[in-house]
């Protein structure tokens, strides 16, 4: 049995479940919807000139690519930065193997290509022609993470559950990713779990509620104020 059963959400836009953790990488109600408007507009990505992006737990680079159309579409042709945080490299097969309505998704997928091809934990390449960058860490993010140069303004924060994956929601790393943030960065994360907010708070964020997308409850908003 394949560890990655693929699914097409609501919106028409493909994910996969993935049978290891027993979860979806994204609500049914649309991968692509979800990328935008719970991740990407909720931090209003455009407003930073040369905006540094962590995606922690990239999976299929939606939440990346909402990030980078919208900042192109509101007029900012600045430098973008988008460091790379994955552990799975069958989920990064799979990017090339799928079309999503990114713009920038044929540039996604041609820089996974490029690390797939190069065979090694770290690697970075440089799109000059579409003012990107991107930074790939493979491996353990609470270890790679440390080792990422640039500050970021903004934190895509997507693992498994705390159920599933509870290492990745305890709060040394936590503290580690806000360690790694610049004063007034913004993170975004699915979960809004009491247990979860009061961790980003501990760790010295200030948490509020995001919006409702795919779910019942809120997304979660945390701001590095200090």
């Amino acid at each position: 049995m394949p560890n990655l059963i693929p699914y097409t959400t609501a919106d028409g836009s493909q994910s996969f479940r993935n049978t290891v953790f027993d979860e979806m990488y994204h609500t049914k109600s649309g991968a692509r919807e979800e990328a935008f408007e719970k991740h990407a507009r909720p931090l209003r990505v455009w407003e930073k000139e040369n905006p540094i992006i962590y995606d922690v737990c990239f999976g299929l680079g939606y939440n990346a690519a909402a990030a980078i159309d919208l900042i192109r579409q509101n007029g900012n042709d600045s430098l973008i930065t988008v460091y790379i945080f994955e552990n799975d490299p069958e989920i990064l097969d799979k990017i090339l193997e799928i079309n999503v309505a990114f713009d920038c998704f044929a540039t996604i997928k041609d820089f996974i290509g490029k690390c797939i091809d190069a065979e090694q934990e770290f690697f970075e390449y440089f799109y000059a022609q579409e003012n990107i960058k991107f930074i790939m860490f493979l491996g353990d993010a609470r270890k790679t993470i440390l080792n990422a140069k640039d500050l970021a303004d903004f934190v895509f924060f997507d693992p498994f559950s705390p159920t599933h994956h509870p290492e990745m929601w305890e709060l040394d790393f936590i503290k580690d990713i806000y360690s790694k943030m610049n004063v007034g960065g913004k993170l975004t994360t699915y979960s809004y779990a009491r247990k979860v907010r009061e961790t980003f708070a501990a760790a010295g964020f200030t948490v509020t509620a995001g919006p409702v997308i795919g779910r019942i409850s809120p997304s979660t908003i945390a701001l590095k104020e200090a």
